[in-house]
């Protein structure tokens, strides 16, 4: 079951960060969702799925001239 967890070195990978980035944003209450068990924090790829797509913008229209 552990498997399908990615620590955060793992889940840095998958997002292209850098794992400070992701330790940072634990701190501050931001990124994707993770789990502790005991010391260790993982990530769940689909929570990291989700995390992901809510990311997503839509440009804001330009006025014409």
């Amino acid at each position: 079951m552990t498997s399908d967890l990615l620590n955060t070195l793992e889940a840095a990978k998958a997002l292209r960060l850098g794992t400070a980035t992701l330790t940072r944003w634990r701190k501050l209450g931001k990124g994707p969702p993770y789990l502790e068990i005991g010391r260790k924090v993982f990530y769940r790829p689909v929570d990291l799925e989700r995390w992901i797509e809510a990311q997503q913008r839509q440009p804001l229209p330009t006025k014409a001239a």
